[in-house]
C-alpha cells in the first residue's frame, strides 16, 4: 500500500477549476496502474496557503 498526496482544490473559484482538472487527470492515470484508490482525507495547511490537499491510498 502506498500513499499519494495531490493538490485537489483551492478557495479561489478559477484556481479550483485548474487544480481539480489536474488532479482528475492524475487519478485517471493512477487508476489504470493500481487496483484500488481510496481517499484518506482532505486538508489545508495552516497559514495563508489556499491550496486544498488530499491523501489517497493506492492498493496494488
Amino acid at each position: 500500500m502506498k500513499i499519494v498526496t495531490l493538490e485537489v482544490g483551492n478557495t479561489s473559484w478559477w484556481k479550483n477549476r485548474k487544480y481539480r482538472r489536474e488532479a482528475s487527470l492524475e487519478l485517471k492515470k493512477l487508476r489504470k496502474k493500481y487496483k484500488s484508490i481510496k481517499l484518506v482525507k482532505k486538508y489545508r495547511l495552516d497559514g495563508s496557503n489556499t491550496v486544498i490537499y488530499a491523501d489517497y491510498y493506492l492498493i496494488h
